[in-house]
């Protein structure tokens, strides 16, 4: 009997009991939709409840399907009314709360089954759509960029907070509040209402990738939570420092995302296509290819350090022998400074190392030499260390994420990161000692102070044709591009950087020690008469 198949068969997750009840339904061309549902976010426990993860993944403690014609037809049939069909499915949370059960299932239906009605009423993933977002609708906007309008449509559609998709719209409603030309992509898996990537710049980073194009790194935290990975392109500031230009969150395993984020960062700032010199990526980024194809004038390198340990864990893994010399070695291959160093390293290494780690080198990291070794390095990335960049941002992450985050909270992080993230880098006393050993004492106590206030300001910052526009909450102070020259009173007074200029520099990240800030005072700097 079909009954027996179908009674006590278990489910861990509302999506695998979805995805089931997709093909059951297909298999017979049966219509059902839900009754009534207890969903576990509204039940009161008398013991211990479920844990969130659970609860999450469950989504009801109980839930009740009918057949379509449960309500039977007023149409007569054969001299009287249709009576409505007793078909039903029960499903019910597990005792022990970890799974959902079919208790009670009754399949016969008291009326033909019509293939072409199934057709035109059948809507794959139903019972995903039902417990928050239509599906048409995500199909639909899947691998689009949205606005804030789009972002509150779909808050309006939203039944409940299934799948954590109303916190996500909630954290970006707050963003384009906040933000309104930040560029959000979203993509949902398909026929399903589950974010599987979110790709997202606030207009502080496109600024940063506008000033800072010449060299990018790609970087993956991975294990930012059970289910996704965290990705972040990164530029290099005036004052050395790696800024994040975007972040890209995303399930596990998702393919090809160096393509996806790459295009997503040119649509999103289409000047960087051209001026991007050289990315940096990490020895387990796939699809190299992609970046000839979005960044024609960059060159791809790969960081040196995770080479070397990647050869040095190959080599143990492939029978090398503990000898003192293996490592010194494969730092001297990649550090090399002409051709002909790499190739006595080279050579060297087949007297050393097995035969097996000489093929695996010479298949896999050989041809790809020029991407990191350092005679081929990019010029300006050879005084950039990149290994120890790609470190303090990983730092920075560990530091600024919660322990486990759900996406929505990851990206409040992130954002907040953002948000002053530069101030806290700001060493005040070594800027001021800079200033003092070039200026004369009362224009470097003048500097220092205005540097005090640059950190401490609350300010908002606006891009313009002429430069920068900021707002203290009381004036609107104009600056220029070069970021040398401000309208206010401070400036135009003693034509010394002032705190407007210095927070703004900060933001977008230029140096903060320029002498050239005090060209038009030649008369502050020591030695002048």
């Amino acid at each position: 009997m079909e009954e027996d198949k179908l009674q006590e068969k278990e489910f861990f997750s509302w999506e695998e009991f979805s995805a089931f009840f997709d093909a059951w339904c297909e298999r017979r061309k049966v219509l059902f939709f839900v009754k009534n549902s207890v969903p576990l976010s509204k039940c009161k426990w008398a013991t211990a409840p479920p844990r969130p993860d659970v609860v999450e993944a469950l989504k009801y403690s109980s839930v009740r399907l009918v057949c379509k014609d449960f309500r039977g037809s007023s149409k007569p049939e054969q001299g009287g009314q249709h009576k409505g069909c007793c078909a039903s499915i029960v499903l019910k949370m597990s005792p022990k709360k970890d799974r959902l059960i079919v208790t009670e299932c009754q399949l016969a239906h008291n009326h033909a089954l019509c293939p072409i009605e199934f057709a035109y009423y059948f809507k794959k993933g139903y019972l995903m759509a039902n417990s928050c977002l239509p599906v048409r609708t995500t199909n639909k906007i899947s691998k689009q960029f949205v606005g804030g309008p789009d972002v509150r449509r779909l808050l309006s559609y939203c039944k409940s907070r299934d799948h954590g998709v109303l916190d996500v719209l909630t954290v970006l409603d707050g963003l384009f509040a906040s933000d309104p030309n930040a560029k959000v992509k979203l993509v949902f898996m398909e026929d399903k209402v589950i974010v599987q990537t979110i790709f997202f710049l606030s207009s502080r980073m496109m600024a940063l990738s506008r000033r800072f194009p010449l060299m990018l790194f790609f970087d993956r935290m991975v294990g930012l939570n059970e289910e996704f990975d965290l990705y972040s392109v990164l530029c290099v500031d005036g004052a050395g420092r790696g800024r994040e230009v975007a972040y890209c969150l995303t399930q596990r395993e998702t393919p090809d995302l160096l393509r996806f984020t790459l295009a997503s960062l040119v649509q999103s700032v289409p000047e960087v296509k051209l001026q991007v010199r050289c990315i940096t990526l990490g020895v387990e980024i796939a699809h190299l290819e992609a970046v000839k194809e979005l960044l024609p004038n960059a060159r791809v390198q790969i960081c040196r350090s995770q080479v070397l340990e990647t050869l040095f864990s190959k080599a143990q893994e492939l029978g090398a022998a503990e000898d003192e010399r293996i490592w010194p070695l494969l730092c001297r291959l990649a550090a090399a400074k002409s051709p002909a160093a790499y190739q006595q390293a080279a050579q060297e290494m087949k007297v050393i190392l097995p035969q097996r780690f000489v093929r695996y080198f010479q298949r896999h990291w050989q041809p790809r030499s020029e991407m990191w070794v350092q005679f081929w390095a990019f010029e300006t990335a050879r005084n950039v260390n990149a290994c120890e960049l790609l470190k303090q941002h990983q730092r920075r992450l560990l530091a600024a994420l919660s322990p486990s985050p759900t996406v929505a909270q990851c990206m409040l992080d992130l954002l907040a990161m953002q948000v002053g993230s530069e101030a806290h880098e700001l060493d005040e006393g070594e800027l001021a000692t800079h200033y003092r050993a070039i200026c004369k004492p009362e224009p470097a106590g003048l500097i220092e102070e205005e540097l005090g206030f640059a950190r401490h300001g609350r300010y908002r910052f606006q891009e313009t044709a002429e430069g920068y526009l900021l707002h203290d909450g009381l004036s609107k102070f104009a600056m220029d591009q070069a970021l040398t020259r401000c309208s206010c009173s401070i400036y135009t007074s003693s034509l010394l950087p002032c705190r407007h200029l210095f927070a703004t520099r900060l933001r977008t990240g230029l140096a903060l020690f320029d002498p050239g800030l005090l060209h038009r005072n030649q008369a502050a700097l020591l030695g002048a008469c």
